[in-house]
């Protein structure tokens, strides 16, 4: 499963991009890129057919025949008789025909259609399933895709796919249905075992010898390491800010290459969402989350505005929310050499 990274720094240009104003206001959140492409489901264009003689056929009158001049009257011939011809019974040979000659079968493969809008409307369709698993499937492939080469999400830069990440995030997972408590009793069963075993690697033994405080069967782990769905939601949420910054650094790249204009923080696709998130959610993690998507996407530009958020986040009374915010800061006032690290850039999914 993939992981928004805690720890990553970002692959930044060499030189500081130097922004201009362009002539026109282009409309950013419109998500207007022309991702040279075919056309899909362009009308072929139709040949050339001379025009027909439309004309109907009339039919001409055959010419009269020349009239025969009459043959003079002949006496009657002789009758003669005629000997009876002589019949060959044996029948003629019949040519042999060669039998052809059983070819052999060739499969023929169906091409599957793997164009850049069957792609993106595979994963719109993943992305508006009600089933969570379903919806972590498909933002785990666009992130690992993203991750591998940023060119191979190109196809996902569209507005309804940045609505459904969206969607996903504003999800009210505080309706649903949290762990039973018999999963919360067997978790802290685990975390107590894990600690043991931590223990153990710490003191140089090995952890298949350390004692367990408790003794789980399998479908009792099963059971405690089955996410409820408010966890299956809040899960996905982090999902989709991670998946939503690798598309967001993608727009952003693509414009600034047939622009020279760089897209404001603020109006990129899908960050208001992501730093309402980092200001509003009562989840740690999720602020964390937040912290680290943004850190994916930090660039010059976005130098001052982050380092406002960054600032603020410091501040957070939770821990983890302030220690996220601490490390981010620091990378952003990092050298791009180190920066651009990409042992750091991100954490690969599981």
């Amino acid at each position: 499963m993939i992981q928004a990274p805690q720890n990553y720094g970002m692959q930044q240009p060499a030189t500081q991009v130097q922004t201009r104003k362009p002539s026109f206001a282009p409309s950013y959140n419109a998500v207007q890129i022309n991702l040279d492409t075919p056309t899909l489901n362009a009308p072929p264009a139709m040949p050339y057919y001379p025009p027909v003689n439309m004309e109907p056929y009339k039919p001409q009158a055959p010419a009269p025949a020349p009239a025969q001049p009459e043959a003079p009257a002949q006496a009657p011939a002789q009758q003669t008789q005629v000997p009876p011809p002589v019949l060959d019974t044996t029948l003629p040979q019949q040519p042999q025909v060669q039998q052809p000659t059983e070819q052999p079968k060739v499969d023929v493969k169906q091409e599957t259609n793997q164009g850049p809008q069957n792609l993106a409307d595979e994963a719109f369709k993943g992305l508006s399933n009600p089933d969570f698993d379903v919806q972590a499937l498909a933002m785990e492939d666009i992130a690992k895709k993203g991750l591998n080469n940023q060119a191979d999400v190109i196809p996902y830069v569209q507005e309804n796919i940045f609505d459904k990440l969206i969607d996903i995030m504003n999800v009210d997972s505080t309706k649903l249905a949290g762990p039973t408590d018999k999963q919360l009793e067997i978790r802290d069963k685990m975390a107590q075992n894990d600690k043991a075993i931590e223990d153990a690697v710490k003191a140089g033994q090995d952890p298949k010898s350390a004692k367990l405080p408790f003794a789980l069967t399998p479908q009792e782990e099963e059971e405690g390491n089955k996410l409820s769905p408010m966890e299956q939601a809040e899960r996905n949420k982090e999902y989709a800010m991670f998946t939503t910054a690798i598309l967001q650094k993608t727009y952003a790249d693509e414009v600034e290459k047939q622009s020279g204009t760089v897209v404001p923080l603020t109006e990129l696709p899908g960050s208001r969402a992501i730093i309402t998130t980092l200001k509003t959610s009562d989840n740690p993690d999720m602020a964390a989350s937040a912290i680290d998507a943004l850190r994916y996407i930090q660039r010059p530009e976005y130098k001052e505005d982050l380092t406002q958020l960054y600032t603020i986040a410091q501040n957070d009374s939770r821990q983890q929310v302030a220690d996220a915010a601490t490390e981010a800061l620091a990378s952003l006032n990092a050298p791009q050499e180190a920066q651009q690290n990409p042992q750091n850039a991100a954490n690969q999914p599981a």
